[in-house]
């Protein structure tokens, strides 16, 4: 589900201009809210699946134009690649009708190992997959 943010100054560098790492923040709250929007968030996925959440496991952005203070942005999270353990959420920020922003957020299916204490990756079950086989990104473009 697409949600709309007026950027704030405190989001900003000196300049006006988002600090890159704010970005990351709204992947993040763009895939919260996509679970959300299934009825789901990373507590029920732990007590539903017994896992300890969708841990993440790297992230990228492209950059394609500036995001600055006082701009409408609205942004939208969908899964674009599944494997076996994990999966990949990829977020488009647009701004003035145009993508500004594309991120991906690599997540994996995280267990604890009882006996060690340590984080591994678990298949991901059909069910949580099939809840987004449908998903869009409502009236977000790719980028060209």
């Amino acid at each position: 589900m697409a949600y709309t943010m007026i950027v704030e100054w405190g989001h900003c560098d000196a300049a006006g201009i988002v600090f890159y790492p704010n970005f990351l923040r709204w992947f993040d709250a763009s895939f919260q809210r996509l679970l959300r929007t299934h009825g789901l968030d990373q507590r029920l996925l732990a007590e539903r699946y017994g896992i300890l959440g969708t841990a993440l496991k790297g992230c990228d952005a492209k950059f394609l134009r500036p995001v600055s203070y006082g701009d409408e942005i609205t942004m939208a999270s969908r899964i674009v690649d599944w494997q076996e353990t994990a999966f990949t959420a990829e977020c488009r920020i647009v701004k003035d009708g145009k993508v500004a922003v594309v991120g991906h957020e690599y997540r994996f299916w995280a267990l604890k190992d009882d006996e060690t204490g340590r984080l591994s990756a678990g298949p991901i079950p059909d069910a949580f997959r099939k809840l987004f086989a449908v998903d869009q990104l409502a009236s977000v473009t790719t980028p060209r």
